[in-house]
């Protein structure tokens, strides 16, 4: 989807961010990856996927209200992956934005459907996505 589909489906809206909102966004990310390592740590690979995937979800948030943009609808999650995909897709690896993509799912699927659906390499390796997810946008954003 390109940010015009996502503005005519209602999935996001122009706002205008309070400068401190991104600031924000990105100390929620930060203190969200730092929890995912901290899962790591104890083998909690459903939780550390998760916090992972909060991570880049709040790092997306970030991205988007940069760029005057929020999510709108009830599907907030798949409006910031969308948005982070149509509006950066230059600025992260295929295989980073693809895990973000993927995580949205999975973390509904173990949180919703099936208890211990998270291995630890799916763990482990969504944590490793989510700090470079955070450390670029933290680059790109200058903060």
């Amino acid at each position: 989807m390109n940010l015009s589909e996502l503005l005519s489906k209602g999935l996001v809206e122009k706002f205008q961010p309070d400068p401190k909102d991104i600031k924000n966004e990105i100390d929620i990310a930060k203190n969200d990856l730092s929890s995912a390592n901290k899962m790591i740590a104890i083998d909690e690979w459903g939780w550390a996927h998760n916090a992972a995937y909060n991570a880049m979800l709040q790092a997306g948030r970030a991205l988007m209200f940069s760029k005057g943009y929020r999510p709108k609808s009830a599907e907030h999650h798949l409006a910031v992956v969308s948005f982070v995909q149509a509006v950066f897709p230059t600025k992260f690896e295929p295989i980073v934005l693809q895990a973000f993509s993927k995580a949205r799912l999975r973390r509904n699927e173990s949180m919703y459907d099936r208890a211990g659906s998270i291995s630890e390499t799916q763990g482990r390796n969504l944590v490793e996505k989510a700090g470079t997810f955070v450390n670029k946008t933290v680059e790109i954003l200058k903060i």
